[in-house]
């Protein structure tokens, strides 16, 4: 009989419906993430009108603050239970009281970024994150890959545009002014600065049915490059706007 990652102890839980200790912490980190990003860094949201209704997408941004995360699960008025992020299979899976004990606390789908025998294929992770998606949930990604100085934009990664090929979802683009001095980087709490998300048209995943491997990685480093410009843009416009309006 064939091997499924989705049977695999490990990770069968991302596919399941949520535990009532998850739904618990959810709720809790909901209401405290409310309350901070209503009163002491107030978020005002734009473009939600843009988020794709009753179907999963991946959601994008800019990445310069620890607050990021929250603040895109709060613009989106869906809840905190509603997304998962991947993670480094080594760190967080590979150990087993952070694997138990953070399968309570966040939506972790693991990916390889470490080439050895006991890797994940790219396709277990697709497997892993079409079954979490089929339970009405959605995946962040910051394009990025890790948080940049504030201000400043990294370089753009290709596995934003490779899930959206591979699971055949949505890309909703979104830029995030203020959270970046609200939260940086190095800093260990964070400071009562306004916060402005502006949710930008989706992204439709591009057709693969026919293209060769070498079409396939022109088209991913191309659209790669589009979403990064978009970003750039958008992120600039909303800059100078929230900037005009103080």
């Amino acid at each position: 009989m064939k091997y499924s990652i989705l049977e695999d102890p490990r990770y069968r839980h991302i596919a399941e419906p949520k535990s009532i200790l998850f739904q618990i912490f959810s709720f809790l980190f909901d209401l405290y993430a409310n309350t901070i990003l209503t009163f002491y860094t107030p978020v005002k949201v734009i473009g939600r009108e843009n988020i794709p209704k009753n179907k999963p997408f991946i959601f994008v941004s800019n990445h310069n603050s620890h607050m990021d995360i929250a603040v895109l699960a709060y613009s989106t008025r869906m809840g905190y239970e509603k997304f998962g992020f991947l993670a480094a299979k080594d760190y967080w899976f590979d150990n087993n009281f952070r694997r138990r004990f953070f399968k309570y606390l966040i939506n972790l789908i693991p990916i390889s970024r470490k080439q050895n025998p006991e890797s994940l294929d790219l396709e277990d992770t697709i497997t892993l994150s079409k079954a979490f998606m089929k339970l009405g949930n959605n995946i962040i990604i910051f394009p990025e890959g890790s948080r940049g100085n504030p201000g400043e934009m990294q370089r753009f990664r290709k596995g934003a545009i490779k899930f959206s090929m591979g699971l055949n979802v949505p890309i909703l683009p979104a830029v995030i002014v203020g959270a970046e001095k609200a939260w940086p980087k190095g800093e260990t709490w964070m400071q009562s600065v306004p916060i402005t998300v502006k949710i930008l048209p989706q992204i439709n995943p591009i057709d693969l049915e026919g293209l060769s491997k070498s079409e396939y990685n022109k088209t991913l480093s191309s659209e790669t490059k589009k979403l990064e410009k978009k970003i750039i843009k958008s992120l600039k416009d909303l800059e100078e706007t929230v900037s005009s309006e103080k």
